[in-house]
C-alpha cells in the first residue's frame, strides 16, 4: 500500500499553507490543494464541485484533474448538478448526497453500492474505457457552516498502483484540506462582495451627480469608458512616446475608479450654477422679468403719449406719436439684443457692453411715482458676461469642486491597489503647461493616467447629445478643438496621437454620440497630431 511518511505529509502540509498566503488566484490556490489531496491519498482523480452563486440548486464543475487519463483542466461546457429535482427530492447522486447530508461519503467500490446513483460514473467510465471504483466525497463548510461544495476523491491507489479503499486516517487528513478550500473560496466571495460593493456605491455617487443636473447628463458614467477605451489603445500601441507602456490589470482597475470618482466633489455644486445655461438663469431665466419690464416701460411711453395730446394741434399729435413709436420699437430691439447676449454663445464685444450700460441707465417713473431702471445692476453685471454665461464669481465656485473633490477622496483609507486614486481622479483639470487648475501642476507632475483622464473628461463634455440647454457638437468639431488644446500645450500630444490612430475616438462616438453629431473627422488637417 502507497504509505507516507509524516515527514512528507508535514512536507505537504507546509507547501499548502505557504500557498494560501502566496498564491493569489483562487483556483489556482484551490487546484493546488486538490492535487495536494490526490498526493496524500495516492488516488488517480480529483474533482471540486462548487455551488453556484446565481443559482443555489446547482452544483458546478470546477477542477477536474485525473492522472491515468492526462486530464488536467478547469472544465469546460461540463453540465452542472441539480441538487434538487422539481419535487424538491434531492438527487441520489453521491456528490448531491454529500451536499445534502454535509457528511463525508467513503464507497469502497462504486459498482457494487446500490445506495448511489452510479449511472453517469459507468457511463463515464465506458466511454473513456476507465474503471471508477473507491470514491471519497468530502462536503466543503465555510467558517458561518454554510456548506459551499464538494471535494470528490477518486481511486485511492496502494504502492502496487492497485485500487484501494480510502483508509480512515486519510479521510480525516483530506477532511482537514476540504476545511482549507472552504476558507479560501469563502474568502475569495467575501473579497468579490466586498469589491462588488465598493464599486456599486461609487457608481451611484456618479450616477447621483449625472441625476443631479440634466446639464451633465451622463458625465459621471462615459468618462470612465472613455478612460479606458484610451488606456487599452495605450496598451496596445506600438508607436511613439508610450510604445512600451503597458498598464496592467491592477492599473486599469484603480484607472477606472479614478474615472468613476473624478468628479464627486460636484455633489456639493449647487444646481443654479451647474444649470445656469444663460446669463440671466437662477432658478428660472430672469429674461422673462425684462421682457415684461420692457413692456411694462413702452405701456408707461404709451400712457405719457396719450395724456400729452391734449392741447396739441394735428400734426404736433402726428409727430408726437411718431417719436412714441419710435422709441418703442427701439426698445424691441433692445430686448431682442439682450435676448440674444444672455445665451452667451458669442464672445461679447466692447460695444456691446457698452450698449447694454446704456440700456442699464435708462430710468422712467411709474404711475405711483416710483423711481424705475430697465436693468438691476445685477442683471447687467450677468448680461456683460464677455463668454458663457458664468461671473468670475460663479466659474470659482464650479472649479471649487474639485477642492471638495481633493478632500473627499484624500480622505479615504485605500488599499495599497487603489493608492493613486487621489492623483488620477484630481488632476483632470491641470495643463501641461501649468496653466491648469487647481494646483496649475506641470509637465511630468501630471501622470500619465491623469492625462488620460483629461482627454477623457474634456471628450465626453464636447461630444454629449443634446441637452435641455445645448445642441450636440459635431465630432469634428469636438476633435478640432482637443486638437488645439494639444497644439496649446494643454493637453498630451501624444496620447492625442494614439487616441486617434486606435480608432478609440470613433468606437465611443458610435456608442454615445446621436448620427446626427457623427460627422467624417479629416485626420490630414486635424490639428495636435505627433507625425
Amino acid at each position: 500500500m502507497h504509505h507516507l511518511d509524516t515527514h512528507e505529509i508535514v512536507n505537504q502540509l507546509a507547501d499548502l499553507t505557504s500557498a494560501l498566503t502566496t498564491e493569489t488566484d483562487h483556483i489556482r490556490l484551490l487546484d493546488r490543494i486538490i492535487l495536494g489531496c490526490m498526493y496524500l491519498t495516492n488516488s488517480d482523480g480529483g474533482t471540486l464541485y462548487t455551488r453556484n452563486e446565481e443559482n443555489d440548486n446547482e452544483l458546478h464543475f470546477t477542477i477536474l484533474h485525473n492522472r491515468s487519463l492526462g486530464i488536467h483542466r478547469k472544465p469546460r461546457d461540463m453540465p452542472t448538478v441539480e441538487i434538487y429535482n422539481s419535487q424538491k427530492q434531492a438527487s441520489n447522486l453521491v456528490v448531491v448526497q454529500t451536499f445534502v447530508q454535509r457528511e463525508t461519503i467513503n464507497i469502497t467500490d462504486a459498482y457494487s453500492s446500490d445506495k448511489y446513483d452510479f449511472s453517469g460514473t459507468r457511463k463515464f467510465d465506458k466511454q473513456l474505457n476507465y474503471r471508477s471504483k473507491s470514491f471519497l466525497c468530502v462536503p466543503l463548510v465555510d467558517h458561518e457552516g454554510e456548506i459551499i461544495g464538494v471535494l470528490q476523491l477518486i481511486n485511492a491507489m496502494n504502492a502496487d498502483n492497485q485500487v484501494i479503499a480510502f483508509p480512515a486516517d486519510q479521510q480525516h487528513l483530506v477532511e482537514s484540506l476540504a476545511s482549507l478550500a472552504a476558507t479560501v473560496l469563502t474568502k475569495r466571495r467575501l473579497i468579490d462582495a466586498q469589491r462588488e460593493l465598493f464599486e456599486s456605491f461609487i457608481k451611484l455617487m456618479g450616477r447621483a451627480i449625472d441625476h443631479k443636473s440634466p446639464v451633465t447628463g451622463k458625465h459621471c458614467e462615459q468618462v470612465p469608458e472613455i478612460a479606458m477605451l484610451l488606456a487599452e489603445a495605450v496598451n496596445e500601441s506600438v508607436r511613439n512616446k508610450y510604445a512600451d507602456t503597458q498598464f496592467n490589470n491592477q492599473e486599469m482597475y484603480e484607472l477606472r475608479i479614478a474615472a468613476w470618482l473624478h468628479d464627486c466633489g460636484k455633489i456639493t455644486s449647487p444646481e443654479y450654477i451647474i444649470d445656469k445655461a444663460t446669463k440671466l438663469h437662477t432658478m428660472f431665466d430672469r429674461i422673462e422679468l425684462l421682457e415684461s419690464r420692457f413692456r411694462e416701460y413702452k405701456l408707461q411711453l404709451q400712457l405719457d403719449h396719450y395724456r400729452t395730446l391734449h392741447g396739441l394741434s394735428a400734426a404736433e399729435a402726428k409727430l408726437a406719436e411718431k417719436q412714441m413709436e419710435e422709441r418703442c420699437s427701439k426698445l424691441d430691439e433692445e430686448i431682442a439684443f439682450l435676448k440674444q447676449s444672455n445665451t452667451g454663445s458669442e464672445f461679447m464685444a466692447d460695444e456691446d457692453v457698452d450698449r447694454i450700460r446704456q440700456i442699464a441707465a435708462i430710468t422712467w417713473t411709474d404711475n405711483d411715482g416710483n423711481l424705475r431702471q430697465l436693468l438691476t445692476e445685477d442683471e447687467t453685471e450677468n448680461l456683460c458676461i464677455r463668454k458663457g454665461t458664468l461671473l468670475p464669481s460663479e466659474i470659482q465656485v464650479m472649479r471649487d469642486h474639485i477642492k471638495v473633490t481633493i478632500d473627499m477622496l484624500e480622505s479615504l483609507p485605500y488599499p495599497k491597489h487603489l493608492a493613486q486614486v487621489p492623483e488620477i481622479a484630481c488632476n483632470h483639470h491641470e495643463h501641461l503647461d501649468g496653466s491648469g487648475y487647481p494646483r496649475g501642476l506641470k509637465g511630468d507632475q501630471i501622470s500619465l493616467r491623469a492625462r488620460i483622464m483629461c482627454i477623457a473628461d474634456i471628450f465626453e463634455a464636447l461630444t454629449s447629445p443634446d441637452r435641455p440647454y445645448k445642441k450636440g457638437m459635431l465630432l469634428s468639431q469636438a476633435m478640432n478643438i482637443i486638437g488645439l488644446m494639444v497644439e496649446d500645450d494643454h493637453l498630451d500630444a501624444n496620447l492625442f496621437t494614439i487616441f486617434v490612430e486606435s480608432g478609440a475616438y470613433l468606437e465611443y462616438a458610435n456608442r454615445h454620440m446621436a448620427p446626427r453629431q457623427i460627422d467624417q473627422v479629416d485626420l490630414t488637417t486635424l490639428p495636435g497630431l505627433v507625425q
